[in-house]
């Protein structure tokens, strides 16, 4: 059943919506719906079109000039023999058809052509890098749910067994084995967590409403995590993140800017250059060549021509340094990205195996709890420990459990900034 039709049928039942989405899925339903991701889309196939439109300059170009006027006046001349003699028609008719080719352009066609391509070559990876920031932020929404909601889970047990320890304190009450003093703590215990219950179960709409925001579906519904996250297995243990790991678009977004000043730089240096093209023409119309004779000729041209261009003030020279300082300019850039994510890659590693390490930790902390709190159970039913601190190993045990189903998810959390940092494809999978 399709995700939208489990929420249409939520919808029609007047019942919050609820569906199971697994990561990977809402990872691709996160790209689908963003509008970053669109655009960069539409970037990369306007710069597509560039590159063609380049290429174009190649082929030959073919033009038409046509005209039709009339003149009422005319000049004449007089001529032996012959007399007088109009110069040119009163009806005047002239189509002129040319087709040239570019045969040397001194690089400028060769070099704009590989600008473009870059151009082409950048945008594509501009969008990856949308691509993988929307994965991102997805993962990293996602990950806030399934926290949020073990964290709710966790508070609703600790719920039920403060109603379980307030239930046995009335009826020892009945009996004569408890006080008023006794109620007076089962009581307050259980407002307390009665309030951290519907304050983590505010949490975790907050988590899925963000997740809503991202995957563009309607806030009034729910999502339910589709997946468990599985116990963290302890991570290769290295010092740091070697640079050839890292495989992040935005490095090969440096590289083609790189290229491409040198191209520009190679594009502006061919004005020094002449540029050589071909042609030939056909030319018909009234009078055209003949000015005596009020009838339609034509005839065909063809040859070459040569322009150059030179300025004097050194505007290709100027132009040319300008490119090559852009390329000096990309290389450090490059160069300080390079740091900066490094940085960030070692950090995010450093984090992850203290990840591990905090859940290692917690889940002894939880099973400890857990121990104590059962032996409390046994020793207050046969009156050996006090309602009050049976009370405070059940805070105790809610507070391991809690930290305990967040250290699991803090250590796909913090797997997630490493995968990022490094640009990892497995950050569009599951866990």
């Amino acid at each position: 059943m399709s995700l939208a039709l489990i929420f249409c049928i939520g919808a029609g039942t007047n019942a919050p919506a609820e569906a199971s989405l697994s990561l990977s899925e809402a990872i691709r339903l996160s790209q689908e719906r963003s509008f970053k991701i669109k655009s960069s889309i539409f970037d990369s196939v306007g710069a597509v079109q560039d590159y063609r439109l380049s290429k174009s300059l190649r082929y030959p170009t073919l033009s038409l000039n046509a005209a039709s006027f009339y003149v009422d006046n005319l000049p004449s001349m007089s001529f032996p023999l012959i007399g007088a003699r109009n110069l040119g028609s009163k009806e005047n008719y002239q189509a002129d058809i040319r087709l040239s080719l570019p045969l040397f352009t001194g690089g400028k066609i060769a070099n704009q052509i590989r600008i473009s391509y870059e151009n082409v070559r950048a945008k594509s990876l501009s969008l990856a890098a949308d691509q993988l920031n929307a994965a991102y932020r997805c993962r990293k929404a996602y990950l806030n749910l399934m926290l949020s909601r073990a964290v709710a889970l966790s508070a609703k047990a600790s719920l039920e067994r403060v109603r379980l320890v307030r239930q046995d304190v009335y009826n020892f009450h009945k009996s004569g084995l408890a006080d008023s003093v006794d109620i007076l703590e089962a009581e307050l215990a259980y407002e307390i967590a009665s309030l951290t219950g519907s304050e983590r179960q505010s949490l975790a709409r907050d988590a899925s409403i963000a997740l809503m925001q991202i995957l563009g579906l309607a806030s009034d519904s729910e999502i339910a995590p589709g997946e468990m996250a599985p116990l963290p297995a302890e991570p290769v243990f290295r010092d740091s993140v070697p640079m050839t790991e890292i495989a992040r678009p935005e490095l090969k977004i440096l590289d083609s800017r790189i290229i491409a000043a040198n191209q520009l730089e190679r594009f502006n240096k061919s004005s020094y250059f002449p540029s050589l093209s071909s042609y030939i023409g056909y030319s018909t119309g009234k009078p055209n060549r003949d000015f005596f004779n009020d009838k339609w000729n034509d005839y065909f041209t063809a040859g070459v021509t040569l322009n150059w261009e030179l300025n004097l003030g050194g505007k290709t020279s100027y132009s040319a340094g300008s490119a090559r300082q852009a390329a000096f300019s990309a290389q450090m850039s490059k160069k300080e990205l390079e740091e900066s994510l490094t940085l960030m890659a070692n950090i995010a590693l450093e984090n992850l195996h203290q990840a591990y390490r905090t859940f290692v930790s917690s889940q002894k902390e939880y099973d400890i709890a857990r121990a104590k709190y059962r032996l409390g159970q046994e020793k207050q039913k046969v009156g050996n420990l006090t309602v009050n601190r049976l009370l405070e190993m059940e805070a105790e045990l809610s507070s391991a459990e809690q930290l305990y189903q967040a250290s699991i998810i803090n250590y796909y959390l913090s797997e997630t900034e490493y995968l990022y940092a490094t640009g990892s494809p497995k950050i569009y999978g599951g866990l």
